[in-house]
């Protein structure tokens, strides 16, 4: 079997010019199985897509090919018996038909700094923070035989981090990443893995192009980077401006491969989503819809895409904003509020999800103030179907693009 191949399907080739990097299709394939991007990988709690089956994802997506994001914090307790089952975590699951990835934190949960320990990495699990180097990683990752995998490093950098703290981030993650690449080649059962090498520096560009341009030295080696560091993962991604991720992204972008699967985790906003497709980046993560959830609130905005100086353009409207309404961004409705208890219609009237087919707002507002579970699973299909279409549309737009 073949290991996962990345390819760049549309992008400046012209005239043998090199490719700049910007808004791009790619292919990501694995045996029968393709993810075509700009795409993201569902996000996982304990193996499965929070509030939802394997059967009830499987209607919600029924044609596409899927690829999960399994962080290590929710999924370290499976270590043991993984080592007895022997047939690699996305079987232990009943995901053995879709493409996995490991990666070190946990997204959509507030995560603490600290703990770390000289090259030892504090795994912050529900159980407390667990040490773990280079070799007990790769045991780790032996055992859970993922499709692909982050390599441990020391991610726990926010805006407030000092450029001591930076810099020692970026150092101790090249030791680790070359330590874990060493382990990987090594390794007989991993030959069917791949490896992405995880980007740190925060916010210093001077160390993100020092942990760019070390990293793209093993460019064969690797399937893709992850632009990491940037916030101690939760809520607190929502609220990060524009200008002051973008220019560290796009300067760094600079001294990666323009061949390689540029990939981000955590809840940004759809905004923020398109300004990262148009800076070269493929592959997200679903943070952003299982949060959204969490707040009892469900995806609704309006948005038109186009495509135009080499660039996706989206303008973006909630119609339903209203000073009266406790609506909390422009992206969502909050559905526990008053002023859908007595509303007989769908969430979204042109949505086609099975929540909107079936169930009104009142019905899942009643669901949610009563503390019913079902409320969070109605909502979980609605702001899961919503996410995968608009990331539907933007492939589209972008088709469109290329064939003009």
């Amino acid at each position: 079997m073949d290991p996962t191949q990345f390819s760049v399907v549309t992008g400046d080739k012209s005239n043998g010019i090199p490719p700049t990097n910007g808004p791009r299709l790619g292919s990501l394939k694995h045996s029968n199985s393709q993810v075509v991007t700009p795409a993201f990988m569902y996000y996982t709690k304990y193996g499965s897509v929070p509030y939802i089956s394997r059967e009830v994802f499987e209607k919600i997506v029924p044609d596409d090919q899927a690829l999960f994001n399994f962080p290590l914090p929710t999924c370290l307790s499976f270590y043991q018996p993984l080592k007895e089952f022997k047939r690699g975590l996305n079987s232990f699951v009943g995901l053995e038909k879709y493409l996995s990835c490991c990666s070190i934190n946990d997204y959509a949960v507030d995560t603490p700094q600290g703990y770390n320990k000289k090259d030892n990495v504090a795994i912050k699990t529900k159980c407390g923070n667990q040490l773990i180097n280079h070799e007990k990683y790769m045991d780790i990752i032996e055992v859970f035989k993922p499709t692909m995998y982050v390599t441990l490093s020391i991610s726990d950098i926010n805006l407030d981090s000092s450029p001591s703290a930076i810099e020692k981030s970026v150092n101790i993650s090249n030791r680790l990443f070359k330590s874990c690449l060493e382990r990987h080649h090594q390794s007989e059962v991993l030959k069917q893995s791949c490896v992405i090498a995880p980007i740190q520096g925060g916010y210093n560009v001077q160390e993100r192009i020092r942990s760019a341009a070390f990293l793209s030295e093993y460019h064969n080696d690797i399937l893709g980077f992850l632009f990491d560091g940037f916030f101690t993962d939760g809520t607190i991604v929502e609220e990060i401006p524009s200008d002051l991720i973008l220019p560290v992204i796009d300067k760094t972008m600079e001294y990666l491969p323009y061949d390689k699967m540029k990939i981000i985790f955590g809840a940004w906003t759809p905004s923020l989503i398109i300004d990262l497709i148009n800076s070269g980046v493929d592959m997200f993560d679903s943070s952003f819809p299982y949060i959204t959830t969490e707040r009892n609130s469900a995806l609704i905005f309006d948005y038109n895409l186009k495509y135009k100086n080499e660039s996706i353009i989206m303008d973006i409207s909630n119609c339903e904003t209203d000073k009266n309404v406790d609506n909390l961004n422009e992206y969502e409705i909050c559905l526990t509020n008053t002023s859908h208890f007595e509303k007989f219609v769908p969430i979204k009237d042109s949505c086609t999800c099975l929540t909107c087919k079936k169930h009104t707002r009142s019905y899942i507002h009643h669901l949610l103030v009563s503390n019913e579970l079902l409320g969070s699973i109605l909502l979980t299909i609605h702001n899961l179907h919503y996410f995968n279409q608009f990331f539907k549309d933007i492939r589209e737009v972008l088709t469109n693009a290329n064939s003009n």
